[in-house]
């Protein structure tokens, strides 16, 4: 379906609109409350479902709310005739709003609605009704659910509304904002979450529920049972059957008639379920024999095995289970989409974007792979989910500058086709950075992704942090997207990233303390401020010997503590204290487990500062390098340099042999790419043609035996994750003099760079590098 026409039609389910009142309509508003006096009251249907009632129990909480009026619930089985919300489908609708066929709608689909002086919420079943009350309050009445323990309810003692004549339903049919605020049961449905992992029980309408969830190929097929009797049920990887970091062998037909045989009892062991997933270990390893191989081959993907394996359990089971779709994973080994085999109507393909530049949006060259794969799959699939990534599973407390990517990417995600999305964040406890944000800002674009994002973003910031600490949070936020730009930020990404520059956590600081200054008084927005400053904070601990060293060099400022014991308690302080009602401690650093008292333990002990000397006055006018050309050449220098985990892979020092006085050293303690030059950094003349580039190195050498690697170099092609050409120079190839060496041919390009690498060598002391030089290429 082309984009425009998504748009449109998403314009017309997804947006709350006010449309001309029919014939039997009143062109007045609706009274509902007068001088917080009710003036309607509000009807259940006859035989009405469990989240019906809820629904009605929560219209009347919020009125009460909002108005100070006291709202009446009663029975709606006979006539009333004055002022009512008629909730649900039942004889109350049909009197009063006879052409609307409830029964059609369907089970997430919503109504609102006013005839006269009655107001209809209702939609299909389980949740519609639900959803109808909470969009009414939502995009009526001004209530916002910021998290568990903070909503915003606008005060207004004379209530009116309409008329009213919407019609919407979400437009994912799975939206799981999968952080730890968005698993509170009543958080989730008032925000239009559908996610199996929020605690959202058969009263609140329930929510999609899989068996298996995700890599379950063991789970299903043990190999502590099976390998012995059927090692042929396992991946063969050369020439061995194994099943150690191993799939299974998903052509072999015992296999696949036993899987048939355990999804089938998995399914009445849950008979809730509406997905079963069927899903690859976490890992590589797939199954080299001539059959799986053969279609592999044909398809051009390891996912041609992937798909036939759930053709086939999903056509042998889904005649006795029509209500269950068949799910697997389009991960890493399996993510490139075949070339002809399609997934039955019944099965559900989850594409997973563990290997994108998140710093970006998908429409960014650096992620033109994967969008890539969207398009491929979409052409293929009926039910395309992606489980895509938002937090940094190795640093949950770290800056994880994604906050301008998520709306885009949401959008993007929908206009090719996506019917389910898997939001994964820290979801392990309170406390990761801007969780509250993400589980809301997420929970409202997966309702409807083509609301503008960066108001989303806004409207939280002032809602939950207060007007005036908001104007200094929404400058930190755009502080550290714009210093992440060009920078490939993973979902694992280290430390070592540019938005955590020592100059970039000085104004982040600054920007922070302004924050809660302007928090004023107010206990609430002071203590939502100081968790807001949690990821800076850990930022200084994590990357301190390096900001000390940068901080002496530059002689700057030291915004923070100048104990990093006593900033590390003043974290922990604020990570593991009292809270509001709602909220608990936080308990998760990192994905692996890391507790903050774990965390906080590596800093019992005060580093000495670094000895630092300051940097020579670069030498302008550099001399060419003997033995390369010279005419149309381009000289890189190290001022276009940009240094991955600076002052521990990499940095700048004085050498009086270098051409310009400066040159970048890296110790050979690591194998790292940290030293790299992008394109959009390069001078413009390097940015159009094709060029040979040279390196100029040297290494010190701690002793005259030295040998091994050296260094490593190459140009990588972020865009299509693809290597461009690399070298690895051995020591007996350096000399303890700068020598140039190939790389390879250059031409630039989006998410381009040229990259150098020491090698871990207890041999070499470090490698240096005076600068790059470009020759036309041939």
């Amino acid at each position: 379906m082309k984009p425009m026409l998504l748009m449109c039609l998403i314009a017309v389910v997804c947006t709350a609109a006010t449309a001309t009142p029919r014939a039997n309509e009143s062109v007045a508003k609706l009274a509902l409350a007068a001088r917080g006096k009710a003036r309607a009251v509000i009807l259940t249907q006859p035989g009405a479902a469990e989240p019906e009632l809820l629904a009605s129990r929560e219209l009347r909480d919020h009125l009460q709310a909002v108005t100070g009026a006291q709202f009446e619930i009663r029975d709606g089985g006979s006539v009333y005739a004055g002022p009512a919300v008629i909730i649900g489908p039942g004889p109350a609708a049909s009197r009063y709003f006879p052409d609307l066929d409830l029964s059609s709608f369907g089970d997430e689909e919503l109504v609102i609605r006013t005839s006269g002086d009655k107001l209809l919420l209702a939609g299909g079943r389980p949740r519609g009704t639900l959803y109808a009350v909470f969009r009414f309050l939502q995009d009526q009445l001004g209530i916002r659910w910021w998290t568990p323990w903070a909503t915003r309810v606008p005060k207004k003692a004379t209530l009116t509304v309409g008329p009213l004549n919407v019609r919407q339903k979400p437009a994912f049919e799975s939206r799981d904002p999968f952080w730890f605020p968005a698993f509170d049961g009543l958080w989730a449905i008032r925000n239009g979450s559908n996610s199996q992992h929020a605690r959202i029980t058969p009263e609140m309408g329930g929510k999609i529920v899989y068996k298996g969830f995700v890599h379950t190929f063991f789970p299903l097929v043990p190999p502590e049972q099976h390998f012995a009797k059927h090692p042929e049920w396992y991946s063969l990887i050369n020439g061995q059957r194994q099943y150690q970091g191993a799939q299974l062998c998903t052509t072999n037909p015992e296999l696949r008639d036993y899987l048939v045989e355990r999804v089938r009892a998995w399914l009445k062991e849950t008979p809730e379920a509406r997905i079963v997933s069927i899903s690859q270990n976490d890992w590589i390893g797939p199954c080299q024999c001539p059959n799986c191989k053969e279609i592999d081959d044909r398809e051009g993907s390891h996912a041609g095995t992937m798909v036939a394996l759930l053709n086939y359990i999903a056509g042998k089971l889904g005649p006795e289970f029509p209500n269950v779709a068949f799910d697997t994973l389009a991960y890493q080994y399996t993510r490139t989409a075949p070339k002809s085999i399609r997934p039955l109507p019944n099965v559900i393909i989850r594409l997973c974007s563990i290997e994108c530049n998140f710093a970006a949006p998908l429409t960014d060259p650096s992620n033109a792979s994967f969008a890539r794969d969207i398009v491929d799959w979409n052409r293929l699939c009926d039910r395309l989910y992606v489980w895509d990534y938002t937090t940094n599973f190795s640093h949950y407390v770290m800056p994880h500058p994604n906050y301008f990517s998520l709306g885009p990417n949401v959008r993007f995600f929908h206009q090719h086709g996506v019917k389910g999305l898997f939001e994964q964040g820290a979801y392990q406890s309170y406390g990761s950075e801007m969780s509250e944000l993400r589980a809301w800002v997420l929970a409202q674009l997966l309702w409807n992704p083509y609301q503008d994002d960066r108001k989303l973003i806004d409207e939280f910031l002032t809602g939950y942090y207060g007007r005036g600490a908001a104007t200094h949070i929404r400058a930190y936020l755009r502080l550290m997207a714009q210093a992440a730009k060009g920078y490939y930020m993973g979902c694992f990404a280290s430390s070592a990233g540019p938005y955590l520059s020592y100059d970039v956590l000085v104004r982040a600081e600054r920007l922070m303390e302004q924050a809660e200054r302007a928090a004023g008084d107010d206990p609430d927005l002071r203590w939502r401020v100081r968790q807001a400053r949690l990821p800076l904070w850990y930022a200084w601990l994590v990357r301190w010997p390096v900001l000390r060293r940068e901080a002496l060099v530059k002689g700057g400022d030291w915004p923070v503590p100048a104990s990093r014991k006593a900033l590390a308690e003043q974290w922990l302080a604020v990570a593991t204290g009292p809270g509001p009602a709602g909220w608990s401690r936080m308990t998760h650093v990192n994905e692996g487990g890391v507790t903050p008292e774990q965390f906080v333990a590596r800093f019992a002990q005060d580093p000495p500062d670094p000895d630092v000397k300051a940097l020579p006055k670069r030498r302008t006018q550099a001399s060419a390098p003997a033995g390369l050309p010279v005419t149309g050449a381009v000289d890189i220098q190290d001022s276009l340099v940009q240094l991955i985990n600076e002052w521990v892979w990499a940095e700048f020092r004085g050498d009086p042999t270098a051409s310009d006085e400066i040159a970048v050293f890296m110790p050979a303690n690591h194998h790292e790419w940290a030293f790299q030059v992008h394109s959009a950094r390069m001078p413009a003349k390097a940015r159009k043609g094709r060029w040979q580039v040279y390196a100029l190195v040297r290494v010190d050498r701690k002793n005259a035996n030295a040998g091994g690697v050296a260094f490593t170099a190459g140009i990588w092609d972020g865009g299509r994750s693809a290597d461009m050409g690399s070298i690895t120079v051995s020591v007996a190839d350096v000399n303890t003099t700068y020598k140039p060496f190939l790389i390879g041919t250059w031409e630039a390009g989006e998410g381009r760079y040229i990259w150098l690498a020491p090698s871990a060598n207890p041999s070499l002391d470090g490698i240096w590098v005076d600068r790059l030089w470009l020759v036309p290429a041939p």
